[in-house]
């Protein structure tokens, strides 16, 4: 898809992670969050709705086969680009990476 900003004009991606009831629908969720913008006078130009775990730069994560955790760098659209310990920095889909356990413990009892 191709979006181009008018004279005057900038895009700006953000990403918005949100709690909805387990039935709800992640593009229903998308919908609602592109509705409220307009109310606020910001032209959406694309909305859609992601399910999971939405790592954010900064965060600790693991990857399914490896033993060291991973510092997440950024985070794009499908990808996440991870930095280990030793610092070397790779490219994964970002469905391939799951919240450490051990940097969330908490979180994970409740």
């Amino acid at each position: 898809m191709q979006v181009y900003a008018g004279v005057g004009e900038r895009l700006v991606t953000v990403l918005l992670t949100l709690a909805v009831p387990e039935v709800a629908d992640p593009e229903d969720a998308a919908a609602l969050v592109a509705d409220a913008a307009e109310a606020a006078a910001l032209p959406v130009l694309h909305a859609a709705g992601v399910e999971g775990h939405l790592p954010t730069p900064g965060a600790t994560v693991v990857r399914p086969g490896r033993r060291q955790p991973w510092r997440v760098v950024s985070v794009g659209v499908d990808t996440v680009r991870l930095r280990d310990l030793v610092g070397d920095v790779v490219e994964v889909s970002r469905r391939s990476v799951l919240p450490d356990p051990l940097a969330q413990p908490a979180a994970l009892a409740g």
